[in-house]
């Protein structure tokens, strides 16, 4: 069985669902490259507008197996000490690029406990849905490492401010979902057992809009959190606004608001 799925519930909708569910989808480092390999397909299927992301089970990943840290295998093969760590590290933590980099925008259907790796995977998605009962903490401290890894320094505080960022970070400590929207961290809630279908129904209202729409978006929103000042950012605004002019999806939206029907993207 594979330790990640992709299921289409429709053509231009996917769900990308972690499948280690005796193991609360803990990361293995088999999963580590099943989901860099996911990643990689849907990113190559251009029919495929959205992406959910979640977990099999009750989890939606417990973050990293440690009773596999130790054996990355065929990743650093030959390798050892400080050099093989890096290697591997680096693997797991390039995952979070690798989801900002995807045509896709993800959503995150957050179905149950999502701690260290797993709320850092949370965190690289675009929109966040967490059910009621599902449970959140950046746990790396509690487990003899720094507190920061796999991008959560950066996207934390970028997400709910820095102060609130250090005392999860340092603390360690497990917030419920309605904490987590109260700060932020997610923007809706969902009962539970339904989280994936509201993931779904969000998908489909995004797949509403224009292809080059909502692809430019997901591109400028996470560039323009690190660009230096206001006018570079409205730069890169300006650029993706004249590309979707030119494609002709205002003139169909123009023609489709007058009709009074669904614009039909190309």
């Amino acid at each position: 069985m594979a330790d990640v799925e992709i299921e289409y519930p429709r053509p231009d909708v996917a769900i990308l669902r972690l499948n280690r569910p005796a193991a609360l989808n803990a990361l293995s480092w088999n999963l580590v490259e099943e989901l860099h390999a996911a990643l990689d397909t849907l990113d190559r299927n251009n029919a495929c507008r959205i992406v959910v992301l979640t977990g099999a089970g009750r989890g939606f990943c417990a973050g990293l197996d440690l009773r596999d840290q130790g054996n990355p295998g065929a990743l650093v093969a030959g390798i050892t000490g400080p050099r093989a760590g890096l290697i591997a590290q680096n693997r797991m933590s390039s995952l979070i690029p690798h989801m900002r980099r995807i045509q896709q925008p993800l959503i995150a259907a957050i179905n149950g406990p999502a701690f260290g790796g797993g709320l850092a995977l949370a965190l690289g998605c675009d929109i966040r849905i967490a059910a009621r009962a599902a449970s959140m903490c950046v746990q790396f401290i509690r487990v003899g490492v720094s507190g920061c890894d796999i991008g959560v320094s950066y996207m934390l505080p970028r997400l709910i401010g820095a102060a609130r960022a250090h005392d999860l970070i340092l603390s360690a400590r497990r917030i419920d979902a309605v904490e987590a929207e109260r700060i932020g961290l997610v923007t809706r809630l969902a009962d539970d057992g339904r989280v994936v279908d509201d993931a779904l129904a969000l998908a489909s209202e995004l797949c509403e809009f224009a292809p080059f729409a909502v692809f430019a978006t997901k591109q400028v929103m996470w560039a323009n959190l690190d660009v230096p000042h206001l006018e570079a950012a409205i730069q890169l605004e300006n650029r993706n606004q004249i590309m979707a002019g030119a494609s002709g999806e205002t003139d169909e939206a123009a023609r489709a608001f007058f009709e009074k029907r669904k614009p039909v993207w190309s």
